[in-house]
């Protein structure tokens, strides 16, 4: 498995220098509406377009796994309460016999 990691690391990260080496010529970066208005190598558009992909996916994830641990805490509660009602409901109210005729219908 460690092997397929630093293969797969290995083959981004020559593809991330063959992009900036094959894309360095100037640009200009603007935002209309705004005042905003910068020059830069065509390649940091390209690894700025994925560093903004790959935060807003690790900030989706985080807040899908803050929801389902939300979930979990719930539904934890929740078979906790009803373990110690049941827990209550056999110590009082519940007394299983011994007798050999127990749950037979005379008949």
């Amino acid at each position: 498995m460690r092997f397929l990691f630093y293969a797969a690391f290995s083959i981004f990260t020559l593809f991330c220098i063959i992009v900036a080496v094959s894309n360095g010529e100037l640009v200009n970066f603007s935002l209309n509406p705004l005042p905003f208005d910068f020059t830069i190598p065509a390649f940091m558009l390209v690894f700025l377009g994925i560093f903004i992909g790959l935060s807003g996916g690790w900030l989706v994830s985080i807040f899908t796994g803050i929801k389902h641990a939300r979930r979990h805490r719930m539904a934890d509660k929740k078979i906790k309460e009803l373990e110690s009602e049941l827990k209550k409901h056999n110590s009082s109210n519940i007394k299983l016999s011994n007798d050999e005729n127990h749950g037979k219908s005379s008949s």
